[in-house]
């Protein structure tokens, strides 16, 4: 299954296990669902949360469009959620699923990951902004091994939950 959920101790756990793009619809349908949450993880393995520039070159014009507004509108909704949001990036996000990292209200990323934007229509060009950099620029909150990504992950956003319900 491509998406599932975990909710424990009042942290939503949502894990793509396949590439972003393709799975946006399907995680945008599993959003209203959940209930009983106060802060929410999105987790991708590095394939999905991570993309393959490649895969931007080789697909269609019109799928590339599709998978722009799904991920789009999922950053727009994932936005709009009244607790706060961690994503846990397992390597490289580029172009629209760094965009979207980027919506969230907190990131952890994988030591040896990036943030890449990849513009231009006739020609792609790409900077990718590397973990450390990243982290000084203030773009991810934190840096750990890639093993680490899900659990620094939730734990952030235990605290995020327990600085909510301080007066």
């Amino acid at each position: 299954m491509p998406v599932t959920v975990e909710v424990s101790g009042g942290v939503a756990v949502i894990r793509v296990d396949t590439p972003l793009g393709a799975a946006a619809a399907r995680l945008r349908a599993v959003l209203p669902t959940l209930g009983g949450f106060d802060a929410l993880v999105l987790y991708g393995c590095e394939r999905a949360l991570s993309a393959d520039p490649k895969g931007v070159v080789y697909v269609g014009a019109a799928e590339r469009r599709a998978h722009a507004r799904e991920l789009r509108a999922l950053r727009d909704e994932l936005a709009a959620l009244p607790v706060p949001v961690v994503a846990a990036i397992g390597g490289n996000a580029f172009g629209a699923v760094a965009e979207l990292a980027m919506a969230c209200d907190h990131r952890v990323l994988a030591e040896g990951g990036g943030l890449v934007r990849v513009t231009g229509q006739q020609v792609l060009m790409a900077r990718r902004v590397t973990a450390d950099e990243a982290l000084r620029m203030g773009m991810v909150d934190q840096v750990v091994p890639p093993g680490a990504v899900l659990s620094a992950a939730v734990a952030l956003a235990r605290r995020c939950m327990s600085a909510a319900r301080r007066p």
